[in-house]
């Protein structure tokens, strides 16, 4: 029986300064997704779990766990940018701009802001990334920074 192999993600030489990933489908935040994720991580602040709390502080009601957030719009930006990444080499500049709630959708976009060859390893390079998430409304939710090792193809015998 045959395997297809298929391919995915971007190697280094794939990376130009200034392109745009406009990162597909989107992620719908419901209030089981928030629940599970702030009871598996042990975050005990009511902000985001009890309704009535987060009422009491001006809030619409249940505020959606910024980390949660994070990954989520982190997590719709892996194919485009990282299937092909050795490591994720830090994070900077994360913002979180406005509360999202459970029934808000998320959406991720990133820019190439630089990119570099390793200097220890000729067979990487390193990339440099702009996130910002945003939600249904087109408000921004968060941004933060990046930098990607990834794979250079001429490294890896691939065309």
């Amino acid at each position: 029986m045959a395997i297809k192999k298929i391919d995915r993600g971007h190697y280094y030489e794939d990376f130009q300064v200034g392109d745009l990933y406009k990162h597909h489908w989107g992620r719908t935040v419901n209030e089981g997704d928030n629940s599970l994720f702030t009871t598996l991580t042990m975050n005990f602040n009511p902000l985001y779990f009890n309704a009535e709390y987060s009422k009491s502080l001006g809030y619409q009601g249940v505020v959606v766990n910024n980390l949660l957030v994070f990954n989520v719009v982190f997590g719709l930006s892996v194919e485009d940018l990282s299937e092909k990444a050795i490591a994720n080499l830090g994070y900077r500049h994360l913002k979180f701009h406005t509360s999202v709630y459970p029934g808000d959708t998320l959406f991720s976009e990133s820019t190439i802001v630089d990119k570099r060859e390793s200097q220890s390893r000729p067979d990487r390079g390193i990339v440099h990334v702009k996130t910002i998430g945003t939600n249904q409304h087109g408000e921004v939710v968060l941004e933060y920074e990046r930098n990607i090792m990834v794979k250079k193809r001429s490294h890896y015998g691939e065309q």
